[in-house]
């Protein structure tokens, strides 16, 4: 056991930024340093100058989700289904609740503050608190739907302001947050946070492919199939979505279909597509 290697602070570092004002630029060196006791009176301090301030909120909710983290090795399946040896973060389970407390602070008064809504999903997603990060994404895209232009960044920059898509920044999040979560085991968290979305984006190709995934994870092929062929009509150039679809039709032996969506997926114009189909038509030949 070791502790955390700290280049996975900045990865997660949300809500701060190099270019705040000293004191906060302080509590980032001292954050990546592991000098939490000084992080810890810097906090303070500015506590007393700003107490209401929303990144002095989640200067806290850094301080609190990584004093304690630790970084373990493990073996076993991971979520990409390979069997293994592979490393993840560990945090204490009174911190993070304390660290979650800081943003919901904010976000009361900051209900616009897009960085403090994806550093609590994140962190929750990869402490393994699948329901409540489903949650989470829900809260926030609902507050997205009433509201898809003004919102805010780190030091209360402003979207607008800096020309920052807002929806592009929103998809390539939530696109993150999909890889995260965990199939096979919380089911229920998935499938919420997934309607909810495509709610919103309901012709996203890439969504509407993790809902087959989802689908396809228990076996329910059938299912996956129908929102495979959904996504085929919005975008027939997704060689992904035609190779889903052939494995699909190949996992329940309907091997003409399979052949059927190969044989597509062999002229598109992608060399890994040509590739992938090759392999399944010389798989499924002698099945047929």
């Amino acid at each position: 056991m070791k502790k955390i290697n700290f280049t996975i602070l900045i990865v997660f570092l949300l809500s701060m930024n190099l270019f705040g004002f000293d004191k906060q630029n302080q509590v980032i060196s001292g954050l990546q340093s592991g000098n939490y006791e000084n992080v810890k009176r810097l906090l303070q301090e500015w506590e007393k100058e700003s107490p209401k301030d929303p990144d002095l909120m989640t200067g806290w909710f850094n301080y609190y989700l990584y004093r304690k983290a630790e970084e373990k090795s493990f073996e076993g399946y991971m979520q990409n289904g390979m069997y293994g040896s592979y490393s993840k973060t560990i945090y204490d389970e009174e911190d993070l609740r304390t660290a979650i407390s800081y943003l919901d602070k904010a976000l009361k008064t900051n209900p616009y503050r897009m960085d403090i809504y994806f550093g609590k999903i994140n962190s929750l997603l990869h402490a393994e608190k699948y329901s409540d990060g489903s949650k989470a994404i829900i809260a926030f895209l609902k507050v997205y739907e009433k509201n898809k232009t003004d919102w805010y960044w780190t030091n209360n920059q402003k979207f607008s302001d800096n020309n920052w898509n807002v929806e592009n920044t929103v998809l390539s999040a939530l696109q993150d947050y999909c890889q995260l979560f965990d199939f096979y085991i919380d089911r229920n968290s998935v499938k919420n946070a997934l309607d909810q979305i495509l709610k919103l984006f309901p012709k996203n190709v890439i969504f509407l492919n993790y809902l087959s995934y989802y689908y396809s994870s228990a076996k329910e092929y059938d299912k996956s199939i129908d929102v495979l062929l959904t996504a085929y009509k919005i975008d027939s150039d997704d060689y992904v979505i035609v190779g889903n679809l052939a494995s699909d039709y190949e996992k329940i032996e309907n091997y003409k279909e399979a052949e059927k969506w190969y044989l597509i997926m062999s002229k598109m114009n992608s060399d890994e597509a040509k590739a992938y189909a090759s392999k399944g038509l010389e798989r499924i030949r002698n099945k047929k």
